[in-house]
């Protein structure tokens, strides 16, 4: 059987029909069409009213500033109802909603996920490819730019590994005029000046002094050898005063020039955490009879004292010293594995056979408040000496400052930045400095002498 398709006209000539006989039999036999099921289907589809068309609201998205007043309105006492009319809502359901959110959340319950991140500081992709030239030029313009960026960083880095006592942060001209030199055949001079911060002027004129010899040849080996003889611990100022000594008269500049050049500037790695020998009121603690006035007139009158670890890879290093507060002298100094009350006691007893004080009942021995120096030996010492004893208050690093920032100055000077594999090599090494910064180790404020120097010049 195949389906009939009829027109619109035929439906509706058969519907007149309909309607004048009231009969669908006498309506099919007059027109020869339809089926009486269909001629009754067509009359209950006119009968039947067309169903109202379904209303369908689109959402629509507020922004942050209607939300918020919004709730400021709710809060305030107005009805949902006036709120949605006089900001234009579409439905007075959203005030309750931002309201419950403002309660939670705050401010942030009410931010889509867009104001989000735009108040965290983060970049969306579409913000950041909109923020893109729309200019083919000047697309091609920072593409160029990129290229050549990012050439520099792998030039640099290069560099970088080739030399590790260069400082990435402050990258001098000479190591600049390199990386440019070697990238000007791919790129654009102009471009990579500008990207590494280099003037045209300054490019040629380390290129020259690159390709040809140094009037500074000479005198920069003589700084280089101060500088590793003293550790990698003299900054420009001593080098200059060292120069000085040794009869080369040379402008300032030049040698910091050189220092900044030759990468042979003081070496500072991050401390680790300090030793500390507390370990309780194990007895009567003395007043602090110094009370960070770390000065003395003569020596032999303030001592100071501390002990400090050094730690290496197969062990640790305890390091006692004794500092005489007239000048800074460690006149003590005393190393073990084991950081003891021997350790304490054996410093002590050093210092007082190679530095005897004129008068021991003037001299005042100043420690923080560890188990060492609260020991039977350490009181019986200073009843037979004679010394006065004077302690830190508790947890306050600052009353034994000058004898802690000795041992932040050796660390800084000797200790960090270099590996340390065996404990024996560390030992060595402590003392060997613990002379140096005695007899060889320049201070500025005695005039570029060192301790033992300026010492022998006062006759002492």
């Amino acid at each position: 059987m195949t389906n009939v398709r009829y027109t619109d006209a035929q439906r509706l000539k058969a519907l007149e029909v309909f309607d004048r006989t009231q009969s669908a039999t006498k309506t099919v036999r007059e027109l020869g069409y339809p089926g009486r099921w269909t001629l009754h289907r067509w009359i209950r589809e006119r009968d039947v009213p067309p169903a109202a068309p379904i209303r369908r609201t689109t959402l629509k998205r507020y922004p942050l500033a209607t939300k918020l007043k919004a709730v400021e309105l709710f809060t305030a006492g107005m009805s949902p109802e006036a709120i949605a009319s006089e900001l234009s809502l579409n439905s007075k359901m959203s005030v309750y909603a931002w309201a419950q959110r403002f309660r939670e959340e705050g401010k942030w319950g009410l931010m889509s996920a867009t104001e989000r991140k735009q108040s965290a500081g983060i970049v969306t992709r579409k913000a950041f490819e909109k923020s893109l030239p729309d200019d083919a030029a000047e697309l091609k313009k920072l593409a160029a730019r990129l290229s050549a960026e990012k050439a520099v960083l792998e030039k640099e880095l290069e560099e970088l590994k080739k030399d590790d006592s260069i400082d990435p942060a402050n990258l001098s001209n000479k190591f600049k005029a390199i990386v440019v030199d070697a990238l000007r055949s791919s790129f654009p001079i102009s471009l990579l000046l500008d990207i590494v911060g280099l003037s045209s002027s300054s490019f040629y004129y380390q290129l020259k002094a690159l390709n040809g010899p140094s009037k500074y040849a000479e005198l920069t080996e003589v700084v280089t050898k101060i500088v590793e003889h003293s550790g990698f611990s003299y900054g420009y100022r001593r080098v200059w005063i060292q120069l000085k000594k040794l009869g080369i008269k040379v402008s300032e500049k030049v040698v910091r020039r050189i220092i900044s050049a030759e990468g042979l500037t003081v070496r500072y790695v991050k401390k680790r955490r300090r030793y500390s020998s507390y370990r309780g009121e194990i007895s009567d603690a003395p007043p602090n009879l110094v009370k960070r006035n770390f000065h003395a007139e003569a020596p032999g009158l303030l001592w100071l004292t501390d002990i400090s670890e050094f730690p290496a890879d197969d062990g640790k290093i305890y390091f006692s010293a004794l500092v005489d507060c007239f000048d800074g002298k460690i006149v003590g100094a005393t190393t073990s594995r084991h950081p003891n009350q021997q350790l304490a006691d054996d410093c002590l007893k050093q210092a007082l056979e190679n530095n005897a004080p004129p008068d021991p009942a003037k001299l005042v021995v100043h420690s923080d408040r560890g188990c060492h120096y609260r020991g039977n030996s350490w009181i019986q010492a200073s009843q037979d000496i004679g010394f006065t004893r004077s302690m830190s208050k508790k947890g306050c690093s600052p009353d034994n400052s000058a004898c802690e920032g000795l041992f932040g100055r050796m660390k800084n000077e000797m200790f960090y930045g270099r590996k340390w594999p065996h404990c024996d090599e560390l030992e060595q090494a402590i003392h060997e400095y613990v002379g140096f910064y005695n007899e060889h180790r320049i201070k500025l404020e005695f005039d570029g002498l060192s301790i033992n120097q300026r010492r022998r010049e006062l006759l002492l």
